[in-house]
């Protein structure tokens, strides 16, 4: 992307409770994100509002897009993270390769770590866990930490449905470079969506094709903090401000390294 100029593009959906207008809660139901040029702006808007209709069989009573210009000057680049899949059997098998590679990054409570992972409460953002003390460090925990203003650096072609690796990918490359951050861990809402997946700048982006039982409607994304919290501000600043593009992202896992965790 060779312009001056970007637009981010930002995609919310909610279903209403019947107290809403009461003071009722909304919940949380889709939500996308790209940073294109001018030219694509209709047609990823197009794409995005289409997948939002479509998420589930029930239309949802809230849906917001937000198109916003980005200065090209504002942005950073990196390089995408390196891509390796272990391919499980099952759930259980999941857990415990994800429990072996936590092992590895001197974690001192990966078990609460993985409870936390697995609880039954989706969030729109993401938990900032401390990994030494398990205190969470959002200012707001039901909202968690958003990470935004991020896209692959070439434009995928234009379609609503939506391509999970490519994504998650994006998103896990400029959490790996946030200041204090020394990994991330993900399992995806998506009842029909079963690969998680753990990253970091040491290990690259290691999918775990089993982290949760197909059908199961919840997921969760854990940043592992590790630092001093005067410096919380500046991490959360550049999850959620700091323009980024990620470069050589490739549409899927073409050709996946079976990784094996000793």
């Amino acid at each position: 992307m060779s312009a001056m100029n970007l637009y981010s593009l930002k995609l919310r959906t909610a279903h209403l409770d019947n107290t809403h207008l009461e003071g009722g809660k909304e919940r949380h139901c889709a939500g996308a994100e790209r940073m294109v040029s001018e030219e694509n702006i209709l047609s990823v808007a197009k794409s995005l509002l289409e997948r939002g209709l479509n998420r589930n069989e029930e239309i949802p009573d809230f849906i917001q897009l937000k198109i916003e210009k980005v200065n090209r000057s504002e942005v950073i680049e990196l390089e995408a993270l390196p891509v390796r899949t272990i391919d499980v059997p099952d759930v259980t098998a999941g857990i415990a390769e994800l429990r072996k590679i936590l092992e590895t990054m001197t974690l001192p409570h990966v078990p609460e770590i993985l409870e936390l992972l697995q609880s039954r409460q989706n969030m729109r953002g993401a938990i900032l866990l401390d990994v030494d003390t398990l205190e969470r460090l959002e200012p707001d925990q039901e909202r968690g930490v958003r990470v935004t203003y991020m896209d692959a650096d070439t434009i995928e072609p234009t379609t609503a449905i939506k391509n999970h690796f490519r994504e998650a990918l994006v998103l896990a490359t400029k959490v790996a470079f946030a200041p204090n951050i020394i990994g991330e861990i993900c399992i995806s809402d998506d009842p029909e969506y079963v690969t998680g997946y753990v990253a970091s700048k040491n290990i690259g982006y290691v999918r775990i094709t089993k982290l949760k039982e197909f059908g199961t409607p919840f997921g969760k994304r854990v940043f592992l903090y590790r630092g001093d919290k005067s410096e919380v501000p500046n991490c959360i600043e550049y999850l959620e401000n700091r323009k980024v593009l990620v470069k050589n992202v490739p549409m899927r896992p073409v050709q996946d390294t079976q990784m094996q965790i000793n």
